[in-house]
């Protein structure tokens, strides 16, 4: 077993600029920060990653502020070690947050996207019970066919197929009420 120096003589190395101390004075009190890491976030996975940022928030402490207020080291590591529990539980909240955010979008996503199939159905329903002549229209519109092209390929003025729009937007919206955009 490993024999570290004492908490004081660490923080009076610390103080004097000796930073290398830190990581002993970490490696020290390693197995208490990780028992309470352990016990307060009650993940394995994470358990790493927690007391990590602990050691990270201990070295800013140390090269920030030095050793000014720190009187019991290990009831100050406690503390520092139970701050990121803390933040780990409130970042994991705010993932759950997010998480069942994304899903409630992507449910409404996917129900607008039946809907919208459903709707398409009903109308290309309506269009098959239409004349020939506005099924040609509408299959060239759906394509992405302007007005203009359209009569050319059908041989019939530009008015024409303008009218044939209407119409067929006439039908459909009298089959859905006149909510349909």
């Amino acid at each position: 077993m490993l024999s570290f120096p004492s908490d004081t003589i660490l923080l009076k190395q610390i103080q004097n600029g000796y930073f290398d101390a830190v990581g002993v004075l970490i490696s020290k009190h390693e197995r208490l920060l990780r028992t309470i890491i352990r016990n307060e976030v009650r993940n394995p996975e994470v358990v790493d990653d927690v007391y990590s940022e602990t050691c990270l928030a201990i070295v800013r402490r140390f090269r920030n502020q030095g050793t000014v207020d720190i009187g019991t080291v290990s009831k100050w590591l406690k503390q520092v070690a139970r701050s990121k529990c803390q933040d780990h539980w409130r970042n994991e909240e705010k993932r759950q947050e997010l998480m069942e955010f994304a899903q409630k979008q992507h449910a409404a996503a996917l129900e607008r996207e039946s809907l919208r199939g459903l709707r398409q159905n009903e109308v290309f329903e309506v269009i098959d019970e239409m004349s020939s002549i506005y099924k040609d229209v509408v299959e060239l519109w759906v394509k992405g066919w302007t007005s203009t092209e359209i009569g050319e390929k059908l041989g019939i003025p530009e008015s024409t197929v303008k009218s044939r729009k209407r119409t067929i937007i006439k039908k459909v919206r009298e089959h859905f009420g006149s909510s349909l955009s």
